[in-house]
């Protein structure tokens, strides 16, 4: 599976997002608070750490490669995506449908563009912008 393109990949972790929403929106059901939702949720995480861990030879040395700044920035976005983001998403997903928070919430997409190309120097090119123009008009149709 490491031969895979960036496109497969995504389309891998497409995949897993797009069926987790089900389990999740299930298992918030019957008035569970959204806040430990995110904390149970930690186990399937906790649970998938344990899985690959005996995949990552010399765990030791790879920790010791990461800096400081990658700690930082790496923990960032773990506390935006998996915390706050998800918190946010739970509390959505609780109060709506599936099939209008997911893709609304998906809709990070937008941001990302604009963050990558600003600070990245990523490529602007049209048909990137017509993705991101049909993004934005489905979150304005699912509202």
């Amino acid at each position: 599976m490491s031969g895979l393109s960036a496109f497969g990949w995504a389309v891998l972790a497409s995949l897993c997002w797009g069926f987790a929403p089900l389990f999740e929106k299930v298992g918030l059901r019957g008035g569970i608070d959204p806040n430990i939702g995110v904390l149970v949720r930690t186990v399937g995480v906790l649970v998938g750490v344990l899985i690959i861990l005996p995949t990552l030879p010399k765990l030791n040395v790879r920790f010791a490669e990461i800096t400081p700044r990658n700690w930082f920035f790496l923990s960032m976005g773990g506390l935006l995506a998996s915390v706050i983001g998800q918190l946010c998403f739970y509390h959505a997903l609780q109060k709506g449908e599936v099939s209008k928070v997911v893709p609304i919430g998906a809709s990070y997409q937008v941001l990302a563009f604009i963050l990558g190309t600003v600070f990245f120097r990523e490529s602007f090119t049209w048909s990137k912008m017509g993705g991101i123009v049909l993004v934005i008009a489905g979150v304005f149709l699912l509202r």
